[in-house]
């Protein structure tokens, strides 16, 4: 932003500021309020007409329409409370006795980009109650496009120690972070920030490792292993990078298909690559139009895609294409499809969709009715908050004699309760 002076012309200095109501009014409508914040000495009407006059030389009258920009420099952006005070951040209402309050001597915060049923806030605050930390998680609704100045203002914020990067912030946040965790280098996408004693944001990724562990879990109580194992991952991007980097250490064949087939391509290339796999035999990958020939021996079927999440993307199933707008036609399409290829699903397979919403997803609803095992995105939420909470705490844990067992069950309690 740059200051206009009198004459018309900038001035060189330029600054940052965050833009946070604009709204347009009749200067007939103004009132007092409207004028709070302005450079006025008087906050009337009349001293804002007079003001306009002098700028463009032009009388105004009572119905000239005027813009009215509320905005904060980004510098004044100190701590988390600011960032809610200028509606970067809101408290997300929907994640059980998630705090919509900021009065903790420090926190961890989340960032989501639309407010959903996460089960974070009530696992961390159950674990730091338990465990006598006095400290608070708050999950916080924010739009991608601003994680920049987030970031800034968590690095000066000394109540900030870490927190999470949800969905929408898993692959953004990135290029703001200072460090990263090799495997979260490789993955391309963060869940977790630890602000280290220098200051600094340092990126993980404990997404992959937490799916890993529950779906390893299922084929235990089936006396199976992973290893040798096929999954069918839908989707490229965010917890499907990790979740496709842990399988495959695991030992598991992964095809990867996604819409948008560079982004599997690229996905599949750097799993071989990490794991010095020559040929593509570890993972492939391929288009939407392969799902149907590859889902057919598969031992897990995986949804990592917006398909079966909030908005538009709700109503459908990820098992086959989606037209829109969501209609009733266009959904009813998509579900029918999904049927159909349901049916060539060998019965022992897994139907998993890591999507948390406040009812099963399409995928796994007509998995469930159909008789097959599903896997939801709980169990992969309590695993990585585990590990999440134990890379953050764990010094004050092993001071206590902690468990990371101990965490696990707490975190399991709060979740399921």
């Amino acid at each position: 932003m740059k200051i206009q002076k009198n004459d018309g012309q900038f001035d060189p200095l330029e600054t940052g500021a965050v833009v946070y109501s604009v709204k347009k009014k009749v200067l007939g409508e103004i009132n007092p309020e409207d004028l709070e914040g302005t450079p006025l000495s008087q906050k009337t009407k009349t001293a804002l007409i007079e003001k306009l006059t002098r700028l463009y030389g032009r009388n105004f009258t009572d119905n000239d329409v005027i813009t009215i920009v509320h905005f904060e420099y980004a510098d004044n952006l100190k701590e988390v409370n600011d960032l809610v005070r200028v509606k970067t951040l809101s408290f997300a209402h929907e994640p059980k006795n998630n705090p919509e309050i900021l009065n903790f001597p420090i926190y961890t915060i989340p960032l989501i980009e639309h407010d959903y049923p996460a089960k974070t806030a009530v696992m961390w605050n159950a674990a730091y109650k338990e465990f006598g930390i006095d400290a608070g998680n708050i999950m916080m609704v924010s739009n991608p496009q601003s994680t920049g100045y987030i970031m800034n203002v968590f690095r000066k914020d000394a109540k900030y120690i870490g927190g999470g990067a949800g969905v929408g912030f898993k692959d953004e946040i990135i290029p703001y972070l200072d460090e990263l965790d090799p495997l979260a280098k490789e993955i391309g996408a963060v869940n977790f920030i630890i602000k280290t004693p220098e200051g600094k944001l340092k990126g993980f990724n404990t997404d992959g490792m937490g799916y890993a562990q529950s779906l390893e879990e299922i084929f235990k109580q089936k006396q199976e292993k992973l290893q040798g194992k096929k999954a069918v991952i839908l989707g490229a991007g965010g917890a499907g990078n990790a979740i496709a980097f842990a399988l495959a250490e695991k030992g598991m064949r992964i095809v990867i298909l996604n819409r948008t087939v560079a982004k599997a391509r690229d996905l599949a290339d750097k799993i071989n690559w990490y794991f010095n796999k020559i040929s593509d035999d570890m993972v492939k990958f391929g288009g939407e139009e392969l799902i149907a020939t590859e889902i057919k021996d598969a031992d897990a079927i995986i949804n990592v895609s917006t398909k079966g999440s909030a908005g538009e993307m709700e109503k459908y199933s990820a098992l086959a294409p989606v037209a829109l707008p969501a209609n009733e036609k266009n959904i009813k399409e998509n579900l029918k499809q999904a049927k159909t290829l349901l049916n060539t699903i060998k019965r022992e397979a897994i139907v998993s969709d890591i999507v948390l919403g406040k009812k099963l997803t399409p995928l796994l609803q007509s998995g469930k009715d159909a008789g097959f095992d599903i896997l939801d995105g709980i169990p992969m939420v309590i695993n990585q908050g585990v590990e999440a909470f134990w890379l953050l705490h764990s010094k004050e844990l092993k001071d206590k004699n902690i468990s990371k067992e101990q965490i696990a069950e707490v975190m399991k309690q709060a979740a399921s309760s």
